[in-house]
């Protein structure tokens, strides 16, 4: 039974894919380009019926071209919900690991309908659920698509390159630490790992010089403890890039304009030249302002990404993040 649901969990992370795609209104014959009526990126057109209220009936969104585009969920949002493939090649669809509010569901998740999107998460675990809309509570407040889960599964970046897609999620606090080291970049599931090691440093304040302490050593630097898990190769994973590799300074040709070699360029976070002084990746809501909030904060995010759906091939370009280019149920 539980190999059964390990293999049915795995469908469904594929199936969470889909919902990323973009559709237009056009013959099944006919591929669907950027100038099809109505075509637009398939987490775009999620994020419009999130912002319209998750609606049950039509909301409108605007597609590649600028047009208003009438849709419904039943025609638009279903499909990328229930339709395998439609994330990309050889994935499930979400609602094969979503499909209920039951335990056998991965987190207890009904992605079969807009009541079940609306529900949430580990409606038994937390009932009434969690919500993945972006709601305080669910059923309370408005959605906020831009901090939803949804959304930050839809358009998972899985990082770093290379990791492979644990369904158990055993690996997604990195590996394992002893005494603020790596033990083995193949042993996860640790108490005591690298993201923890990070955590402990980013609400230390993330000091280029104090010391800090996390699974009961003490002492514990940037230079010696973090500066190897954002420099290195191999670190998290066999065969994964290191972090500083693709974000080595607050440049242009550094992806999202990221210094990730040195304390300081932590803390200047991203985009600093499209958004100067730049946006913060340790959770406060302006650089240098504030205390770190290490639970909302972006290198966390990163760090525990679970490469949703299994199966999609990552992208460095981030091109492939909001799914492919669709129009009412159609690739």
């Amino acid at each position: 039974m539980k190999n059964d649901l390990h293999f049915k969990g795995i469908l469904m992370g594929a199936a969470m894919v889909a919902l990323g795609s973009v559709w237009a209104a056009a013959p099944a014959s006919a591929e669907v380009t950027e100038k099809t009526p109505g075509a637009q990126k398939a987490v775009e057109i999620v994020g419009a019926w999130v912002q319209a209220g998750a609606v049950d009936g039509p909301f409108t969104y605007k597609d590649l071209s600028g047009n208003d585009t009438k849709a419904t969920y039943k025609d638009d949002i279903a499909p990328m919900m229930s339709t395998e493939n439609f994330w990309g090649d050889n994935t499930a669809s979400c609602t094969s690991c979503h499909s209920g509010n039951t335990e056998e569901s991965l987190h207890q998740m009904d992605l079969t309908t807009a009541k079940g999107i609306m529900t949430g998460a580990d409606a038994l675990a937390a009932p009434p659920g969690v919500s993945i809309l972006g709601q305080k509570e669910i059923g309370k407040g408005p959605t906020d698509w831009g901090h939803s889960k949804l959304r930050a599964r839809l358009r998972d970046n899985r990082m770093p390159p290379g990791m492979e897609f644990d369904i158990t999620e055993e690996n997604r606090d990195g590996p394992c630490v002893e005494k603020g080291k790596v033990v083995a970049n193949d042993k996860y599931g640790c108490e005591t790992n690298a993201v923890g090691l990070v955590q402990a440093w980013v609400e230390a304040q993330a000091s280029d010089t104090a010391t800090f302490s996390y699974g009961g050593a003490t002492g514990l630097t940037y230079k010696d403890n973090i500066a190897p898990l954002l420099t290195q190769e191999n670190v998290w994973g066999p065969n994964t890039a290191s972090c500083s590799s693709c974000h080595s300074g607050n440049t242009e040709e550094s992806l999202h304009q990221m210094d990730l070699t040195s304390a300081k360029g932590v803390v200047t976070g991203a985009d600093s030249l499209a958004a100067p002084p730049g946006v913060s990746i340790l959770g406060q809501k302006e650089i240098g302002k504030g205390a770190t909030d290490w639970g909302h904060s972006k290198l966390r995010a990163r760090l525990r990404d679970n490469r949703m759906p299994p199966g999609v091939e990552f992208d460095i370009t981030e091109e492939n993040r909001d799914g492919p280019i669709v129009a009412h149920g159609k690739k």
